[in-house]
């Protein structure tokens, strides 16, 4: 067995070096030369081309369910709100139109998943548990124990203190979940969200539940209020797929964190909505609210705040010593497994993921996914939270953001601001107006406008991939004109 995961490992090193990942991949790419890499005649004749690839997993055998999008008739059964106003979209989820509650009664499926029925208890959590066990959308052996339940403990109505008094022991580039929900932003520095992994809270007046996986490098937060009730939510210490799952204490149901969907229990139906949020570096939200509010680190419980307990877990090649749990009979080989990649699941349930290092190269990267037209930002600055045993000597990884290209009928093109040493700004080619890591307008034509937030997460690959496996990728290679004379 050793033997076998030093084969893997080395296949993937020798991958990573070549850059041509997506030649691993069982489906066939197409190279997209971007505008922003070209170079002059004489340079190309030199020097290799920086192209991104798209590649577009095989699709899934047609006796598979979907996983994602519910049938027009579940849709149009139940009662949907509105569609928003593009005012309303700037805090809205692109993706999160779902319904919220498929009553389990009305339905036979969970948005397309069929829902298992039986009267089974889970061998081994069913004593301990009131969890409604034969309600699922899962087989028990998908689940595996990471921990003991609450041994890692939830915050709820948590303390926050100022950013000039978070200041005095915060560095510019201290990872943080950022969130702001009708103009209260939030910031959760990840040396807390690492050893809590949950933060129950109400924001700009909305119950919300802010959340973040060490294992997979997801940091997502979600409105935590369905129908007339908020659900309060703790660490179940079950992993699926190496992704933390989560249960609530009003049910004891259990819910992915990585889509917001109740996978067990009697809540099997339901699925948060999104709050938009990112991780950046504490700099960048000072500097963007500078009233904002941080979580406090007097959270009542003694952790060792500011120590990463999961030292060199994020190397893009080996996951670090702590290994990878791949809860799966085959690792994807187009990227390294512990590369980040920004993803994203579209309204209609399909699935695309942009590997960070053609984000880090090309800064500002223009796609068209699943009927929006999008750019996603990359910026460096924030640290890793998962690389040095002290967060604030860990090396820096940057940060990502996600938005429509569109604005007022208006589309817009970005490229770097290459009037901005610290590299933290875009401008757009149609107004040369000035943009920020947050899509807010700060100087130009479009001083004060804000572009619309397509909901992103950024994910290991290991961990994207495991729960989309058809997920279209888009990632950097490099290209040798002379091979194609």
């Amino acid at each position: 067995m050793l033997d076998l995961m030093q084969s893997i490992r080395n296949s993937l090193r020798k991958a990573s070096r070549a850059r041509l990942i997506g030649l691993l991949a069982p489906a066939a790419g197409v190279s997209l030369l971007l505008g922003a890499s070209a170079c002059s005649d004489d340079i190309q004749q030199a020097q290799p081309q920086r192209q991104i690839q798209v590649q577009t997993a095989p699709q899934p055998n047609e006796s598979e369910p979907p996983t994602q999008a519910a049938s027009q008739s579940q849709l149009e059964s139940q009662a949907q709100p509105a569609q928003p106003t593009q005012q309303e979209r700037q805090t809205a989820a692109v993706g999160a139109q779902h319904p919220t509650f498929l009553p389990r009664d009305a339905t036979e499926t969970a948005e397309g998943i069929p829902i298992i029925r039986d009267d089974l208890r889970h061998p081994v959590y069913g004593r301990d548990w009131s969890t409604e066990w034969g309600i699922r959308i899962i087989e028990f052996d998908e689940l595996l124990q990471g921990a003991v339940r609450d041994r890692i403990p939830a915050l709820t109505g948590p303390n926050y203190v100022t950013l000039a008094e978070a200041s005095t022991y915060y560095s510019e580039e201290t990872p943080l979940v950022q969130i702001n929900v009708k103009g209260d932003p939030r910031g959760y520095p990840l040396e807390i969200l690492t050893w809590h992994e949950i933060v129950n809270d109400i924001v700009g007046g909305v119950p919300v539940t802010v959340t973040f996986c060490p294992l997979c490098n997801t940091a997502i937060a979600f409105e935590s209020q369905i129908g007339e009730e908020v659900y309060q939510f703790g660490v179940s210490g079950l992993l699926r797929n190496s992704d933390l799952v989560m249960y609530d204490r009003n049910t004891e149901s259990l819910w992915q964190q990585s889509s917001g969907r109740a996978i067990v229990g009697r809540m099997v139906g339901a699925r948060l909505r999104y709050v938009p949020a990112s991780i950046v570096s504490f700099g960048q939200l000072r500097s963007a609210f500078p009233d904002a509010l941080i979580l406090s680190r007097e959270t009542g419980w003694p952790r060792a705040y500011g120590q990463n307990p999961y030292r060199n877990y994020d190397n893009p090649e080996t996951g670090g010593p702590y290994g990878i749990f791949f809860d799966r009979d085959s690792i994807d080989p187009r990227l390294p497994p512990a590369e980040r990649v920004v993803a994203i699941e579209g309204p209609s349930g399909a699935a695309v993921a942009y590997a960070w290092s053609a984000l880090e190269a090309e800064r500002a990267l223009h796609d068209s996914f699943d009927g929006i037209d999008l750019v996603v930002f990359w910026t460096p600055g924030a640290r890793s939270a998962l690389d040095a045993s002290v967060i604030s000597n860990a090396r820096q990884v940057g940060a990502t953001a996600v938005f429509e290209t569109s604005l007022d009928g208006r589309t817009l093109s970005f490229q770097p601001n290459p009037d901005d040493a610290s590299d933290q700004t875009f401008v757009d080619e149609q107004t040369g107006s000035t943009w920020d890591i947050f899509g807010r307008g700060l100087a130009g034509p479009l001083e004060g406008e804000q572009l619309t937030r397509v909901i992103h997460s950024d994910h290991f690959w290991f961990a994207w991939q495991a729960f989309h496996p058809t997920t279209r990728l888009l990632q950097l290679v490099e290209h040798d004109p002379t091979a194609d004379q």
